[in-house]
């Protein structure tokens, strides 16, 4: 049965690696999530490396109507992406318009939570018998719609049960903290028995969150809490618990969505993996850094060398397109989409996520533009196709991070140059985030003292060969913006 699903599986380098045929879904092809053996990147339960390209839609449940959910989702699904960020219980911000309010109404008119408009009461989703997905009459129908609509679509859904940083750690203006451990613990239970039969979930706690330093006290025993309520809602096992092992744990797939204080720490990004490393339900970690590219390798590097246990780690937030971070409209360009995608691979990550600055609110405009009309983007095709077939085409699971084969660079800072070796016995990957020239220390050359060189153009896929010379150093063509030197 293996080597069958190899060779089915080796198809064109365009369609995602978690679709064997037009049909079938990847949790039916090669079932549910885990880790890999070496424990670096998220795989199957049959071994087969699931690629992690996410795009971030927050807002999505709260926002959309179903015609406009089912919109976004066919243009995310075409584009190639396989992961859905959305967030359960959002608190609405981003845009032009007002914050909240902490009970807000989805949409059609229909809050979260039994109490009032700003006030709700978390233990308490709001149900109302007699609805469905498609003619809902209540908050749950409407999330119930959206689940199965990504789930149709063969995507997978990291689904946050709430906006961390505004209802557990209250850091955003206007914000309070809404949630106690016995709260968070019954809502994950609710969320984690609702949606138990749903092998397209994958659970991603906090939500742009320092959980120590963001808000007014240590909340992480309210983010374990949800932890242990989902995982016994999904198992049935409601005695697990967050600092002890138990193959109830495997039922689902959890990580969490972190950030560092800057100004409590000085730091530009941050990983779960500061807090919760070594916490039996995150399976992985996730870090956001935010407009800091130059955090990314670093960051990245640092979880990748992590011991006992070794656990992949996801980019889940970066620098969004065309976001203006107090600069002029359009300053992250689709190259700056591109070198954070390289980078996070490079440095070992295990997944990255796209987002758009007009795209994650679904409200309002940024510089003028709507969510609608940033759909297409140039940095969305750039990572859901262009750069999902390279990664494919080069076995990016087999990736072993190398910075020792850059010798020298005019770069640094954002535009640092990173290197991977294929393993085992593979080739070599290098990538360039600008045309600077680069001094490789490459291994001996074959007898005949040629090797197989090939630069690789990001922006499209165009691969251009080239000559094997007695020079280690290296320089992309003049009027391209960042390379891939490929050497076999």
């Amino acid at each position: 049965m293996k080597s069958f699903l190899r060779q089915i599986c080796l198809i064109p380098a365009l369609l995602s690696i978690v679709h064997c045929t037009r049909d079938a879904k990847p949790w039916q092809v090669h079932g549910a999530l885990g880790t890999s053996a070496n424990g670096h990147y998220i795989a199957h339960r049959d071994g087969h490396p699931f690629l992690w390209l996410g795009d971030t839609g927050w807002a999505l449940f709260q926002r959309l109507t179903r015609e406009q959910a089912d919109l976004y989702l066919d243009n995310r699904a075409e584009k190639g992406f396989t992961v859905i960020q959305a967030v359960a219980f959002w608190y609405p911000h981003g845009g032009a318009e007002s914050l909240g309010p902490h009970n807000a109404a989805n949409v059609y008119g229909h809050r979260p939570f039994k109490g009032g408009p700003d006030s709700p009461s978390t233990a308490e989703p709001l149900v109302v018998e007699g609805g469905t997905p498609e003619d809902p009459n209540d908050y749950w129908d409407h999330v119930d719609y959206v689940i199965r609509a990504v789930k149709s679509r063969g995507l997978y859904l990291a689904l946050l049960p709430c906006w961390g940083n505004a209802y557990i750690n209250n850091r955003i203006k206007g914000s309070r903290i809404e949630f106690t451990a016995d709260e968070a613990r019954a809502y994950g239970r609710f969320l984690g028995r609702r949606c138990r039969l749903e092998p397209h979930i994958i659970w991603v706690l906090g939500g742009d969150v320092d959980p120590v330093n963001f808000g007014e006290r240590d909340q992480r025993q309210v983010y374990r809490a949800m932890a242990e309520g989902i995982g016994g809602g999904v198992s049935g096992n409601s005695a697990l618990r967050w600092d002890q092992g138990h193959p109830d744990w495997d039922a689902s797939l959890m990580t969490f969505h972190a950030v560092q204080a800057p100004k409590q720490s000085g730091a530009r990004g941050g990983s779960s993996s500061i807090w919760f490393h070594s916490d039996a339900w995150l399976d992985a970690n996730m870090m956001e850094t935010f407009q800091w590219i130059d955090s990314i390798i670093p960051l990245i590097s640092r979880d990748h060398g992590l011991k006992e246990p070794v656990k992949p780690t996801i980019l889940g937030e970066g620098a969004y397109e065309d976001g203006k971070y107090n600069h002029e409209c359009g300053w992250i360009t689709a190259l700056e989409v591109r070198r954070q995608a390289f980078y996070t691979f490079f440095a070992g990550g295990a997944g990255h996520t796209y987002g758009h600055w007009a795209i994650w609110p679904f409200r309002g405009t940024s510089c003028g533009v709507t969510w609608d009309q940033a759909l297409d983007a140039p940095g969305a095709h750039d990572i859901a196709a262009v750069f999902k077939a390279f990664l494919i085409d080069h076995h990016w699971h087999s990736f072993y991070p190398d910075p020792s084969l850059i010798l020298s660079s005019r770069s640094a800072g954002e535009t640092t140059p990173c290197a991977v070796r294929q393993e085992p016995g593979g080739g070599i990957l290098v990538y360039f985030p600008d045309v600077q020239p680069i001094t490789l220390d490459l291994p001996p050359t074959a007898a005949d003292g040629k090797r197989k060189l090939a630069w690789y153009d990001p922006r499209n896929g165009a691969r251009l060969e080239i000559e094997s010379g007695p020079s280690n150093t290296f320089t992309p063509p003049a009027h391209w913006e960042d390379a891939v030197l490929v050497i076999e």
